[in-house]
């Protein structure tokens, strides 16, 4: 099932990376929260998104990437790949609130994915740089849920 997930990533990303409209990747650091924050002590992502206008105000996409949380001392990291639907509104002129829900496909052999579902507010330096502050959860029979708070930049092609 993980395979035929990431096939079908590298098939939406492999159409969206010959159109270029829409195109974003990003990067962004943050701590955990909540009483996992005893086994991770730091989580990055890079995601990769393709947006779609259906108003100068609202956007729908699609995305996806990896997110990891680094384990602390004696807890190994763990690693996701997040594959998401995305509904962006402009609040005022630059400003931009969102969220995005899908399903996290897990990298770890004995953990299985679930539920991925974050917020954000993002600011458009310009037409091709961002930054944002985002809460992202990912729930996991296995593990639990998975939240952090992390701040990013993105660039836009």
């Amino acid at each position: 099932m993980k395979k035929v997930l990431l096939v079908a990533v590298v098939a939406v990303f492999g159409y969206t990376v010959s159109a270029q409209d829409g195109l974003r990747v990003g990067l962004n650091a943050g701590i955990p929260l909540g009483d996992k924050g005893d086994f991770a002590s730091f989580v990055a992502n890079l995601d990769f998104e393709y947006d779609f206008s259906v108003s100068e105000t609202v956007h729908v996409g699609v995305g996806s990437g990896v997110t990891v949380y680094s384990g602390k001392e004696d807890f190994a990291d763990f690693k996701y790949v997040p594959i998401l639907a995305s509904v962006d509104l402009e609040v005022s002129d630059g400003f931009w609130i969102g969220g995005d829900v899908g399903y996290g496909v897990s990298l770890e052999s004995n953990i299985d994915g679930d539920l991925v579902y974050r917020f954000q507010l993002r600011y458009a330096v310009s037409d091709h740089f961002d930054i944002n502050g985002r809460f992202s959860s990912f729930s996991s029979g296995d593990l639990g849920t998975l939240s952090n708070a992390s701040l990013g930049v993105g660039f836009r092609f």
